[in-house]
């Protein structure tokens, strides 16, 4: 770990205890960064990380103590906890401080802007690190990072001056990191593949490479076939035959994956999917469109009671 001095160091607030977060906070941790947590219940947390190398690191952090202002913030939440996290943060942010928001699906960003202070920063991140959190740990958390990737990040709010020492240090941590003006299309890019695999893996109780059977072909092609109908009138335009590529793509690469929609409802967790198959119906309705297929697949996943 890089010595740096407390008065140099970057100080981070990393929200939550999923597996994204933790994979930042470890590897902030490693390239010399102050990390604390932000919990429901505050407490110390010790975390077991496994890297993409197989090396394994412990790593401990300490809660936010509540005195401090809070200058950087990693939101990794799920979408429906997002805006009740930022309203809890509030009073300590301070008056130039930069959130970074990273979860899947759409429509969280109308309700969160409103409340944050002229010179807070919020951007989004988007990702495509695997990671994970071995079930059965109670006092600590075991993580493993499981696949290499990248990530986005673009500002909501305007960027500032703080923008490029930010930048650099999630570089270092979830990177590549490309910085881009408009982070819109990439969130769609990220939605089409979200509102494919996440709710039919859920309701059928599937790992990710189980959506390559036959059986799954034609309803597959019915989404995506209605999504780049949304995704074009929206604005977002997708090329539907690289879609379709990008799709088979993923399902392959992440066969033995169990996907987030998955692990919450085999959790008895709420899901994501008001913020995924919602979200595309409501910009559907929005849009006076109709997409028969998500709205059946939508119906089937209520009726299956997530």
């Amino acid at each position: 770990m890089t010595d740096l001095s407390s008065k140099n160091r970057q100080s981070w607030l990393v929200v939550g205890k999923g597996a994204i977060g933790l994979l930042a906070a470890c590897q902030l941790q490693q390239q010399g960064a102050g990390v604390k947590l932000w919990l429901r219940q505050p407490a110390p947390l010790t975390v077991d990380f496994t890297a993409l190398d197989g090396s394994r690191h412990t790593h401990h952090f300490e809660p936010w103590p509540v005195e401090q202002p809070i200058e950087t913030a990693f939101i990794a939440v799920k979408a429906y906890d997002a805006l009740s996290c930022i309203q809890q943060l509030q009073p300590l942010l301070a008056e130039n401080a930069c959130l970074i928001l990273s979860h899947n699906g759409l429509g969280t960003l109308e309700a969160i802007q409103p409340p944050l202070k002229p010179m807070q920063q919020l951007w989004f991140l988007t990702t495509t690190h695997g990671a994970y959190i071995e079930p059965g740990y109670q006092a600590e958390r075991q993580v493993v990072h499981s696949g290499t990737g990248s990530s986005v990040l673009g500002a909501i709010q305007p960027a500032s001056s703080q923008t490029p020492k930010v930048a650099k240090a999630l570089h270092q941590a979830i990177g590549p990191l490309h910085c881009v003006a408009d982070i819109q299309p990439y969130l769609w890019q990220k939605l089409l593949i979200n509102c494919l695999i996440n709710p039919l893996t859920a309701l059928h109780q599937v790992e990710n490479g189980e959506l390559a059977q036959p059986r799954f072909a034609a309803e597959l092609t019915q989404l995506l076939d209605e999504f780049c109908l949304l995704a074009e009138r929206a604005g977002y335009p997708q090329d539907k035959a690289a879609a379709w590529q990008q799709l088979q793509q993923v399902i392959a690469q992440t066969a033995s994956n169990r996907s987030s929609m998955l692990q919450d409802r085999l959790a008895g967790r709420q899901t994501e999917l008001e913020f995924i198959t919602g979200f595309v119906l409501r910009e559907a309705q929005r849009l006076d469109l109709r997409l028969p297929g998500h709205q059946q697949l939508y119906q089937r996943c209520q009726d299956a009671g997530f």
